[in-house]
């Protein structure tokens, strides 16, 4: 049996923005960031509401290219 982790911080369709849609208010600390993406690589299966898969849709493609 696999495990499921739930990552919090989220609203039921998977996605929080001030006003506007704005989403710059949630620039994590690096060790934050760290373990994250430590969660990430170690993450079989992700699931992303609708408003965030469509904000991060058009970066992932070339995320490897722009590594900042």
């Amino acid at each position: 049996m696999r495990k499921l982790i739930y990552g919090m911080n989220l609203t039921l369709d998977g996605y929080i923005a001030a006003p506007g849609d704005d989403i710059g208010w949630s620039v994590p600390s690096d060790e934050m960031f760290q373990f994250w993406s430590d969660q990430l690589q170690a993450t079989d299966l992700s699931l992303y509401g609708r408003k965030l898969w469509q904000t991060m849709g058009s970066y992932w493609p070339t995320a490897d290219q722009q590594p900042n």
